[in-house]
């Protein structure tokens, strides 16, 4: 059996392939810690038992003839709404959707690597949230504190990393779902820039930005996943030609300038510790040897607002607005709202929007010219349940105050675990690059790593 490094990101979990044995058993124990955590909402379905049992046996034999595999002995779950052959891809809507023959491109690469899918998880309807709780079945709860929200849409893909029932989780992100649910559960979530990994075999939200996120536990661990799953898929024509010759590997940064948001851009929403918190994440920066320069965000949430507030949100009608037609009920009512809102916009709405877009992708990105990121609270707050619940709409968009402008800006971005709160809730900084930049928030997520 191959060695496992020492410095790989998965190593302590991986050492198990010094026995033969090992990866069966490891296989066997996550496979069954997932079915126990069936009633707690984390999955949507999982992939069958001897599906698995035959993957173990292909992996064990690939290594056995001496091939090296960089995620082998890693255990991962999808999200819902990306294909894997044999398993409904619903986006947790009952009644949607159909059964694959094929698996995602991402989700192929990272089994061919070595990496074991044992089931797909749960996630906001149609993956129109940032909360977790817009569901027809049982809610995830969170996975350090069951009474708040587990953050969305990939809410599932977050708490199963954070619960240890699985090394990494592959989800997607529209306007926050790859990081709020990091966030919010204390793990890594990583937004590559668009087009880096192909989308192909996912249900769209908004196509033109739609991307496929991994969560992990480490920045390591995430970028390790990456490079797996990264490269040209010309099957998919919101592929980068150039997204195999990104740089993922750290190099010395051209400077240590980081932009932050003036003091009056910044809201908590009343949550004063969070607020404490943010300054005391942003002060490591400043002893890390970061200089911290203020900026306007005002740009950057006017192309946030896009997303659910202007003609963009058109685009989700693509893949569903048919099937909500005909089944309304089929979903929670805040999903068919956020959907059945760009019913109301015409074409020149659209393009009225998109030429503003452009100008605001020009503006950002002179605002942060000279630093190599922008840094923001990850959530402003973490909601319970019982809170969300009770105001689904406006409490929602609070959580992505921080996220929603990264995607339309096409701009990349990775949040990252900071100090633990007094009251045992986690923090999360969200560093944010130009895109093809992804290399530069390794570096950046590493060294601030706590």
């Amino acid at each position: 059996m191959t060695e496992p490094a020492s410095n790989h990101p998965f190593a302590a979990t991986v050492a198990t392939l010094r026995d033969p044995a090992g990866l069966s058993d490891r296989t066997a124990e996550a496979y069954r810690r997932a079915l126990d955590a069936a009633d707690d909402g984390v999955f949507v379905s999982m992939v069958p038992q001897q599906v698995v049992s035959a993957a173990v046996r292909k992996i064990t034999d690939r290594l056995r003839r001496g091939e090296t595999l960089a995620l082998a002995g890693t255990i991962f779950t999808a999200k819902d709404n990306i294909d894997v052959a044999g398993l409904p891809t619903s986006s947790n809507v009952p009644g949607y959707g159909s059964i694959p023959d094929a698996s995602a491109p991402a989700v192929l690469a990272a089994e061919q690597a070595g990496a074991i899918l044992i089931g797909k998880t749960t996630m906001d309807q149609f993956a129109t949230g940032l909360n977790g709780t817009r569901t027809s079945g049982t809610i995830c709860r969170n996975a350090i504190n069951p009474e708040y929200i587990p953050g969305g849409s990939s809410s599932g893909s977050a708490v199963a990393v954070a619960r240890g029932l699985c090394d990494f989780s592959l989800g997607s992100d529209t306007g926050g779902s790859g990081r709020v649910p990091a966030a919010a559960n204390g793990v890594v979530g990583l937004k590559p820039s668009l087009g880096l990994v192909s989308s192909r075999g996912m249900v769209y939200c908004n196509r033109s930005f739609d991307c496929i996120p991994v969560f992990a536990r480490t920045v390591e661990q995430v970028f390790a996943v990456l490079e797996i799953i990264a490269g040209y898929d010309p099957a998919d024509p919101y592929s980068r030609e150039d997204a195999g010759r990104i740089p993922l590997t750290p190099s010395p940064l051209p400077s240590r300038r980081l932009a932050v948001l003036r003091p009056a851009d910044l809201s908590f929403f009343g949550d004063n510790i969070a607020a404490a918190t943010y300054q005391r994440n942003v002060e490591r920066l400043s002893d890390l040897g970061y200089t911290l320069v203020e900026i306007d965000f005002a740009p950057f949430r006017e192309a946030g607002d896009m997303v659910f507030k202007s003609a963009m949100v058109a685009e989700r009608l693509i893949d569903y607005g048919d099937f909500i037609d005909a089944s309304p009920n089929a979903v929670v009512e805040p999903v068919r709202k956020s959907i059945n809102a760009g019913r109301d916009f015409s074409a020149r709405d659209l393009y009225k929007i998109l030429h503003h877009l452009q100008a605001l992708k020009r503006e950002t990105r002179l605002a942060i010219a000279d630093c190599q990121a922008l840094v923001v609270p990850t959530i402003p707050r973490l909601y319970t349940i019982a809170e969300m619940c009770a105001d689904p709409m406006e409490k929602n968009n609070v959580m992505g105050t921080y996220t929603y402008f990264v995607n339309p800006l096409d701009l990349c971005a990775i949040a990252v675990p900071g100090y633990p709160r007094p009251d045992g809730l986690p923090s999360s900084l969200c560093f944010v690059a130009k895109d093809g930049h992804d290399a530069v928030l390794r570096r950046l997520g590493a060294e601030f790593e706590i």
